[in-house]
């Protein structure tokens, strides 16, 4: 099944060998779930990025993308008005997992529990989510992983693997990528932060900058 890049980031954090996400893997899983949905219609021309100092975003008249979550980003990005990384990303990313979720399940690759008593009180109760392919979050990793391991240049993949690897590492807290593997592969994944930059203007910096101002507060959580 060919999946967005916001499912990809979804899945991404799950670990498959404690077969359930970690409660440190969720914080900030929504700001990473809506820059990558940013990712991909600007890199589908669904949006447009306007250069100057502060980069500009603005909405593209080709028409919705035609999934559910990507199709109601875009028509979250104005056409006459255009918006920083940041607006378009940081007021909207603690409701884009629900988004995502209720299209997983849908696919058939998670399984969403019924949430009872006290439960319904938690704040991480919905993300008690059962994933009913492992391998499919196996396979995630690994495209994720392979290029900086490897330290093939970043030019060199597709756009879509590019985006996931460079908007995964963006203060990931070892789940990704280990201390010692971050450390060792220091240069190689500058090189993604680069060449991502390159290509969508801003974007990484407004996924760092939002998820800097939520963590003094302990916020970040999704719904």
């Amino acid at each position: 099944m060919h999946m967005t890049l916001p499912q990809r980031m979804y899945l991404l954090m799950y670990t498959v060998d404690k077969k359930k996400f970690e409660v440190q893997n969720l914080q900030f899983r929504g700001q990473k779930v809506r820059a990558a949905a940013l990712a991909q219609l600007l890199h589908g021309e669904f949006i447009g990025v306007r250069q100057g100092k502060r980069p500009k975003v603005v909405r593209q008249v080709s028409g919705a993308p035609g999934d559910s979550f990507l199709d109601e980003v875009w028509r979250q990005v104005p056409a006459d008005n255009p918006q920083s990384w940041l607006n378009l990303l940081h007021p909207y990313a603690h409701t884009a997992e629900s988004a995502v979720r209720e299209q997983l399940a849908g696919t058939g690759e998670i399984t969403i529990p019924p949430v009872r008593g006290l439960k319904k009180l938690s704040l991480l109760a919905q993300h008690e989510v059962r994933v009913n392919r492992p391998e499919t979050v196996l396979a995630v990793r690994e495209q994720v992983r392979e290029p900086v391991l490897r330290g093939l240049e970043p030019a060199d993949l597709p756009f879509d693997d590019l985006a996931m690897t460079a908007l995964a590492a963006e203060s990931d807290l070892y789940h990704v990528f280990s201390r010692e593997e971050r450390r060792e592969h220091k240069k190689v994944l500058k090189a993604f932060d680069r060449h991502f930059d390159e290509k969508t203007s801003g974007l990484r910096h407004a996924l760092s900058t939002s998820i800097q101002v939520l963590r003094p507060s302990g916020g970040g959580w999704g719904q």
